[in-house]
């Protein structure tokens, strides 16, 4: 986390960035089932998923900092 922002201006970022990566999740189970998927779209997928676990991580330090 960066010292230069707030911690508010973090939470915002973070939920920004949230809110897009579950549309692409989204997107990405409107394709189709995961058997359809190419490997290179499951790997974009479980890359998302771990940022947004990240996410989530860093807005619960940020939440008990507070």
């Amino acid at each position: 986390m960066s010292d230069d922002i707030s911690g508010s201006e973090r939470v915002s970022q973070n939920r920004n960035e949230l809110a897009r990566l579950f549309t692409e999740q989204t997107e990405f189970f409107r394709k189709g089932v995961r058997g359809k998927h190419t490997e290179s779209e499951l790997a974009e997928y479980d890359k998302r998923r771990e940022r947004i676990r990240r996410l989530f991580g860093e807005l619960d330090e940020l939440r008990k900092a507070a």
